[in-house]
């Protein structure tokens, strides 16, 4: 069933390695995180709609059950997190001091408040524990409230 949902959920785990791509080159080339530098290449925003969306197609178009639909959930989510905590990592042991993945906000600190490597890599590493909570919330809402939208794949003699 993993390799079956890593294969349904290819689209989404490419998206977001392009959105950690964009984001990183963004803080290194200077851009400011705010006002709008986060919103562009929002990795939360994509994550959760992609499981809402995902989600609703787990049943009519991916054939999986209430297993599977939690499955796609937790491997979008901590492939997100595989790629904030590198990206944090790199960024801290590169020196990027405009890096998004540093930035003060994206730490849920206070502007100002310095954090050690060993604080900023823990909270880092938590979330790969308490972030599939929020994804798999998304799919369950996606499935229960928006499968009724998905169109039924067409039959394969439909196609020919």
């Amino acid at each position: 069933m993993f390799l079956n949902v890593l294969r349904f959920v290819r689209l989404p785990l490419v998206m977001l390695l392009i959105f950690a791509i964009a984001r990183f080159w963004l803080g290194a080339s200077g851009y400011p995180y705010a006002p709008r530098g986060n919103a562009m290449f929002s990795m939360v925003g994509l994550t959760l709609i992609s499981c809402v969306f995902y989600g609703a197609m787990s049943k009519k178009i991916g054939g999986f059950g209430w297993l599977g639909t939690i499955l796609i959930g937790v491997v979008i989510m901590e492939w997100t997190q595989v790629l904030v905590w590198t990206a944090t990592l790199v960024s801290l042991k590169g020196g990027f001091t405009n890096s998004y993945f540093i930035h003060w906000d994206s730490l849920n600190i206070k502007e100002g408040e310095v954090k050690t490597f060993a604080e900023i890599m823990t909270g880092r590493t938590v979330a790969f524990l308490v972030a599939p909570i929020t994804s798999i919330v998304a799919v369950v809402i996606g499935r229960l409230a928006f499968s009724p939208l998905v169109a039924a794949p067409a039959s394969e003699g439909a196609k020919k």
